[in-house]
C-alpha cells in the first residue's frame, strides 16, 4: 500500500468522523469498526488486548509501520496517536491496506 492512498483514506475518514483514536477510545466504540491500523509504538499489553478484541469481532488489523508519530502524521493530526480505528469504510478500502 503506498502513503498516497493510505492518507487518501484516512483523510476521509476523518472528515466523515469515521475515525477513533487512542487505545481507551477504540475498545469503547468496537462495534461497527471496519478497521484497526496500530502503530509499532503501541504498547505490548495493549496491543494484546486489541488483538483478542479484533478477533472476537471479526475485525481485520493492520500493522502500520511507523510509529505513533507517523501514524499521527499520516492522519493529518497534530498529535501522535498509536491505534486508530475506521468505521463504515468499504471492503475495497480494507483490501487496498491490507494487500500492500
Amino acid at each position: 500500500m503506498n502513503d498516497k492512498k493510505l492518507k487518501k483514506i484516512l483523510k476521509d475518514a476523518m472528515e466523515n468522523k469515521k475515525l477513533k483514536t487512542g487505545a481507551k477510545e477504540v475498545q469503547q466504540s468496537i462495534k461497527g469498526t471496519s478497521l484497526i491500523l496500530t502503530s509499532t509504538s503501541l504498547p505490548i499489553s495493549t496491543a494484546d488486548k486489541i488483538k483478542k478484541l479484533s478477533d472476537e469481532n471479526n475485525i481485520p488489523l493492520y500493522k502500520y509501520p511507523g510509529n505513533s508519530s507517523n501514524l499521527g502524521r499520516v492522519c493529518n493530526l497534530t498529535y501522535r496517536t498509536s491505534i486508530i480505528s475506521l468505521k463504515n469504510i468499504s471492503e475495497d478500502e480494507i483490501a487496498s491496506i491490507l494487500n500492500e
